[in-house]
């Protein structure tokens, strides 16, 4: 769920007297550093919105106002580059977008006149590096990607030290994936101006984009401490916060960015997808139809509400609706074709899915999850051999995918190649030793071929069962004993733990159940019983805390720990 947020602030500045007026215009026209078809395209790679405001009168307020607020906001009124991902994706799986300002879709005149009015102010002070600055603004808002950089490049040669055009210069090359130069931008702003929390935080999220995730978390927590009310920080920690499974933390950070910027889009639309990847399925779909309502021409937010939707099978039709409209949108997003496909399938729609996935796998020939689930639906459909050449494919990508080898083993067998399916059943073996399936199968067909190392594997898979069985068997035990010790039925609940220890010999259970059971003791009131347990899962795991806190507890106060 990571979204990064890079916000450029750019601070007005002085220019000489003689040129102040010739570019009023277009000092008032603060424009988007990125190409617009690139920036179009990102922005439906990804599933996180820009940073907007919701439309309710706390927004429309905002919008409306003209003075003091304009005057708080022009800071923002430049460019968002945001790191982000999609509801369905890995966490760490990251694109980079540029979010664009509130005001854009409505000025691309008023982006040529302040490209001209720089240019004619630049014919007689040719050396003005805030005018280039400026200028570099003006015609990346028009598309001209190369002349932006050209300009942004002299206005750093003409004074070293400015640090917004340095900052712009590395979202330029980030954006390209010159990571190395952008690195050394964004640095070098920083250097030049310690203050630009925008600049630490683009640097922060370059370090998570390349998998430097400590120096990332360091880097946000700096940029906060250096001011807290800067809403995207809060944000693009929380995501790397949540890549790295600390879900509380990261909710935590996004709620801090709502709390100093309540309007920011990008930190509710981060919210709702952390409220779907924790199962609050209810609250993820409010938050995301809110965000919708804000932008209902973006492709990411159908697409996170499309994803809330089909959690679980809630509310397909919804999702296909959603995972639809956001095709008509971005028809090029493998992403949303595999979404829509995946959608279909689970609605038992399989030809319509077949074509969605045929689409996915066509615009991202590597797309290993879009292959999986094609290749499943071609043999749901009849078409093992279709479903092999796909799992083919996808087993070169990525020869240790365990589920691909077993699927391909399978239907080799289903087409009488033996010797093939064999050969990919034994890889999906080498992958995972235990899986039972795989192991059975081999049993089956070594056996048919008379093959001795049928027993082999047969053995394996047995001995496996068994081993499953008994953990089943401990599991229900130690259920049971919860549940007598919740009703205060201590001999029941004793029983019900000394039994699991018997049968868990050894299990991976064995700690938690000494540990259970000691307590259960202790609350009973056979405290040294109850000693005796818990020592015994230290034995186990001398870091278990909760056995440790228990048996200070006791030896403290001698009396039951809570």
């Amino acid at each position: 769920m990571r979204l990064l947020t890079m916000n450029f602030n750019f601070r007005s500045s002085s220019h000489p007297p003689g040129s102040r007026r010739r570019f009023r215009l277009a000092a008032r026209m603060r424009l988007n550093a990125l190409n617009a078809s690139i920036l179009s395209r990102l922005l439906f790679l990804i599933a996180l919105i820009s940073a907007l405001c919701f439309a309710d009168a706390r927004c429309q307020r905002l919008l409306a106002a003209p003075s003091r607020q304009a005057a708080e906001t022009e800071q923002q009124d430049v460019a968002t580059a945001e790191l982000q991902t999609t509801l369905g994706g890995n966490l760490k799986d990251f694109t980079i977008a540029m979010a664009r300002s509130s005001k854009q879709g409505s000025r691309s005149r008023q982006d040529r006149e302040a490209a001209e009015a720089l240019q004619g102010a630049l014919k007689s002070d040719p050396n003005n590096a805030e005018m280039h600055f400026e200028l570099s603004q003006a015609l990346a808002a028009q598309g001209d990607a190369r002349s932006a950089r050209e300009e942004l490049e002299t206005a750093i040669r003409l004074d070293r030290h400015l640090a917004k055009a340095r900052n712009q210069l590395g979202i330029l090359y980030l954006m390209n994936h010159e990571k190395a130069p952008a690195e050394n931008e964004f640095k070098a702003a920083i250097l030049a101006d310690p203050e630009l929390v925008e600049a630490s935080n683009n640097l922060a999220v370059l370090y998570a984009w390349t998998g430097r995730n400590l120096e990332a978390i360091q880097l946000f927590r700096r940029t906060i401490q250096s001011k807290p009310s800067y809403a995207p920080a809060h944000v693009n920690l929380g995501l790397v916060l949540a890549g790295d499974g600390k879900y509380a933390d990261a909710e935590k950070e996004f709620r801090n960015a709502l709390r100093g910027s309540p309007n920011h889009l990008s930190a509710y639309s981060a919210l709702g997808m952390m409220a779907a990847k924790l199962g609050r399925g209810a609250e993820a779909i409010e938050i995301l139809r809110r965000v919708l309502r804000v932008q209902p021409d973006s492709a990411p937010a159908r697409a996170n509400l499309g994803m809330a939707l089909a959690a679980d099978g809630f509310d397909l039709p919804g999702a296909l609706e959603q995972f639809s409209e956001a095709i008509r949108l971005d028809p090029g997003s493998a992403v949303l074709h595999y979404n829509k496909g995946r959608v279909l399938n689970e609605s038992s729609r399989r030809d319509e899915a077949e074509t969605e996935l045929n689409t996915a796998c066509r615009l991202q020939p590597d797309y290993l999850e879009a292959l999986y689930l094609l290749a499943q639906v071609e043999k749901q459909l009849g078409n093992v051999e279709r479903s092999v050449d796909v799992l083919d494919q996808l087993v070169t990508l990525e020869p240790g995918n365990e589920q691909a080898q077993f699927l391909l083993g399978r239907n080799l067998l289903a087409l009488g190649k033996t010797n093939e399916a064999v050969h990919h059943l034994q890889i999906t073996v080498g992958v995972n030793p235990n899986n039972e399936d795989a192991l059975y199968s081999l049993a089956q067909v070594l056996s048919k071929m008379g093959s001795p190392e049928a027993n082999i594997y047969l053995e394996r898979f047995q001995s496996l069962k068994k081993q499953r069985e008994l953990e089943d068997r401990v599991q229900k035990l130690g259920s049971y004993g919860l549940e007598a010790a919740k009703a205060r039925d201590w001999p029941q609940a004793v029983k019900d733990f000394k039994e699991a220890i018997e049968l868990c010999d050894p299990c991976a259970s064995r700690e938690d159940l000494h540990r259970n059971l000691g307590l259960i003791y202790v609350l009973s009131g056979e405290s040294e019983l109850g000693r005796a347990e818990l020592e015994a899962a230290l034995r186990i795991n001398p870091n278990d805390t909760d056995a440790q806190r228990a048996l200070a507890s006791l030896t403290d106060k001698g009396t039951a720990p809570n």
